[in-house]
């Protein structure tokens, strides 16, 4: 657990680096007010690019995509804000309509549910705590064979098994196309087969870059993208 909490503590940006995010936030604020979007963008991308995570940079950044029509990068931006504040009605509210113009459709009601839970459980934090209580109630099932200690532990076992979706759900490796008609090829080369297509704003699993190119899984194939075609979340 201190193990966790000292890599969430180095991954995070420095009081400088903070500091100056929050001015460049402050500044994209209110240069949009003023009316000048690309000023704002500029300014919030600067805030992103020092390193200080932020849904309300992404969902600044996602909001104005939308607007201009790149539904691409505005889903990018916003699956990413949705990722760190899974809770936001705004969010939530911009990234479904992100997510229909791109084409998808829209996840049955048992989906938005899950993804409700899925949002709890989120925090690095509550998956520890999750994991924690249920060893430990696991622990004591084992111990006392009681009939309420092993309900305890049917319980627990489920708890583990949400926590460590959750954790999978969140952190497996998935990125949006930017690119309209981005050809899928057999290997990382423009002379190689071609496996598939992909359309601008839909999301695809993918891989580390190598060389100008990002291994990807569409359905059931596998194949390879150039890295400026594709995005990870």
């Amino acid at each position: 657990m201190i193990a966790l909490v000292l890599a969430v503590a180095l991954l995070q940006a420095g009081p400088t680096d903070r500091a100056e995010a929050d001015r460049l936030f402050a500044l994209g604020t209110q240069l949009v007010a003023e009316g000048d979007t690309a000023g704002a963008v500029a300014a919030w991308e600067g805030a992103a690019e020092i390193g200080w995570t932020s849904a309300a940079v992404q969902h600044n950044l996602g909001t104005v995509a939308l607007a201009r029509g790149d539904v691409a990068r505005a889903r990018l931006h916003l699956e990413r804000a949705a990722r760190l504040d899974p809770r936001d009605d705004a969010i939530t509210r911009n990234l479904a309509l992100a997510r229909e113009r791109a084409g998808e459709p829209p996840p049955p009601s048992t989906r938005r549910l899950w993804d409700g839970a899925i949002g709890v459980l989120r925090p690095f934090g509550a998956v520890a705590l999750a994991l924690a209580l249920a060893f430990g109630a696991l622990g004591l099932a084992v111990a006392d064979r009681r009939r309420w200690a092993a309900g305890l532990g049917a319980v627990a076992v489920v708890v583990v098994t949400g926590a460590a979706f959750a954790v999978w759900e969140f952190t497996r490796p998935v990125g949006v196309v930017l690119l309209d008609d981005a050809p899928v090829v057999e290997s990382p080369s423009p002379a190689a087969p071609g496996v598939a297509r992909l359309r601008a704003g839909e999301t695809v699993e993918v891989g580390p870059e190598a060389d100008g190119w990002r291994p990807v899984t569409v359905g059931r194939a596998e194949g390879w993208v150039r890295a400026d075609a594709v995005a990870p979340i």
